[in-house]
């Protein structure tokens, strides 16, 4: 059908009723034959629910776009959060998130000297067992043993033992869990001779306990720890050369290697070696200073033997002191920046949350100056140490003592005495400290971050001497017992 032109066409006015009649009267969705409704029995709407009705009407355009946005943003904070929780999973050192006061799980017999660390999902105890070295995998939900491995037997006479070394950073070490094990030199040995005792590195599978690598080392160790899946192995040799490399667990090949420029014993003057590894530094000492990339191995920094000179990781960065040249901030590549007052100080647990400013620890003083410009953010007076930095806030703790700090303004959200002397640890989200209850009991007190504010207290094992976190397992440990609590 041809459409009217214009000027045939007539303007209509639409008049809306709320009362339906004629075919409107039908329901649209009732049953084909089904009689129809008379208009002149239907009820009347009243006169509130037409308003009601129109106002709806009215406002649908404006009430769908803010569903629609109030959606979004829920949306946005769920994944916001997920996007968190995620981060501080791979923070070494936090505990899990917890949603209320933890319960005990499982408990493990121990003895003095075992150590546990998290493979393979799992929580590995190492410790001597039945005369000998082994390392018992238990399942983290349930504390049923998975599996158990020798290591060695345990000297029983005249040799000095020292029990296998697991390096771990707080993290799960994955599905190799790597092991240092000495061979016991005699106790009457010359100081040569001890030195040169056999030392070998064993790689177990952390699914099934199976040996999956096995490799000798030549001279002093003087640190064996984890990055990633591979094992960051310093030692010393007969001339006093400090040797620096990133292995390959299985086969303890090198990824990179490092040299030091100069013996420790140079000058006639021997140095004991030291060695330490952060998230993105191997520092050295004893040898002269070196600092190098710990992805790489370049040497980012070197001063000689007999300079004195000290140095701190700091993020990405790195600082050195000494009492002739004073404290310096390095960059990435090991540029010098500027100067700094003081050595920086970075504690194991820390979430990236305060990577633009850098902590510095001046013996009675802790301060903060931003990382970019230098600029010195504030100050407090205080013999505390940094324990862990997360959520922006620094906690800083001594025995008995422990302060909440903003980190970029250096205000104290709260500072608390404790009754225990253990150190603080955190899920993230809450401070968690071991105090001592009403009735001289030990508990686990959780507190936020920046407010203080005290939300749940738990019981602690009788006896507790330790709180620590393995992969996210926070522990307890008495003196025969290790309590998993979750």
């Amino acid at each position: 059908m041809a459409l009217a032109p214009l000027s045939r066409m007539a303007a209509v006015e639409l008049v809306e009723d709320d009362l339906p009649t004629g075919d409107l009267a039908r329901d649209p969705h009732a049953e084909a034959g089904a009689p129809e409704l008379d208009a002149g029995t239907l009820t009347p709407h009243p006169a509130g629910s037409r308003s009601l009705t129109r106002a709806a009407r009215r406002w649908w355009p404006v009430t769908v776009p803010l569903v629609l946005v109030l959606a979004v943003g829920s949306v946005m904070q769920a994944r916001n959060e997920d996007a968190r929780l995620e981060r501080l999973a791979g923070v070494p050192g936090l505990a899990r998130p917890l949603d209320g006061p933890p319960v005990e799980r499982w408990r493990h017999p121990v003895a003095a000297g075992d150590k546990a660390l998290a493979a393979g999902g799992a929580v590995a105890v190492v410790g001597i067992r039945q005369g000998a070295w082994q390392v018992s995998s238990l399942d983290a939900r349930t504390g049923a043993e998975r599996w158990t491995t020798s290591l060695g037997t345990v000297p029983q006479a005249a040799a000095e033992a020292q029990g296998p070394d697991c390096p771990s950073a707080g993290a799960d070490v994955g599905p190799y869990l790597v092991c240092l094990v000495r061979t016991p030199p005699p106790v009457y040995a010359e100081a040569g001779d001890a030195a040169a005792t056999p030392v070998r590195v064993v790689a177990l599978d952390s699914a099934d306990g199976s040996v999956s690598g096995e490799w000798e080392v030549t001279g002093e160790v003087a640190l064996i720890a984890r990055r990633g899946d591979g094992v960051v192995l310093v030692t010393r040799d007969s001339e006093g050369y400090l040797h620096a490399a990133l292995r390959d667990p299985l086969t303890g090949a090198a990824e990179w290697a490092y040299r030091s420029r100069q013996s420790n014993s140079a000058d006639g003057y021997i140095s004991a070696p030291t060695a330490a590894l952060t998230a993105e530094h191997v520092v050295l000492g004893g040898s002269g200073t070196v600092v190098l990339d710990a992805e790489d191995g370049a040497e980012l920094y070197w001063a000689t033997h007999l300079s004195f000179v000290q140095a701190g990781s700091d993020a990405d960065r790195f600082g050195t002191w000494s009492t002739a040249r004073g404290g310096a901030l390095h960059g990435p590549s090991g540029r010098r920046l500027r100067d700094l007052p003081s050595l920086p100080v970075r504690p194991a647990v820390d979430d990236g949350t305060a990577d633009d400013i850098v902590v510095l620890d001046a013996g009675r003083e802790i301060s903060a100056a931003a990382a970019f410009s230098g600029k010195q953010l504030w100050t407090l007076g205080t013999d505390l140490d940094p324990a862990v930095i997360v959520d922006g806030q620094v906690i800083l703790a001594a025995p008995g003592r422990q302060v909440s700090v903003d980190a970029h303004t250096g205000e104290v959200a709260w500072d608390v005495e404790t009754d225990l002397t253990l150190p603080p640890v955190s899920d993230g989200s809450l401070v968690l400290t071991a105090e001592l209850g009403p009735d001289g009991a030990p508990q686990l007190v959780a507190r936020g971050i920046a407010d203080g504010v005290r939300y749940w207290s738990a019981p602690l094992p009788h006896g507790t001497s330790l709180v620590s976190v393995e992969g996210g397992n926070l522990l307890a440990w008495t003196a025969d017992e290790l309590v998993l609590l979750g």
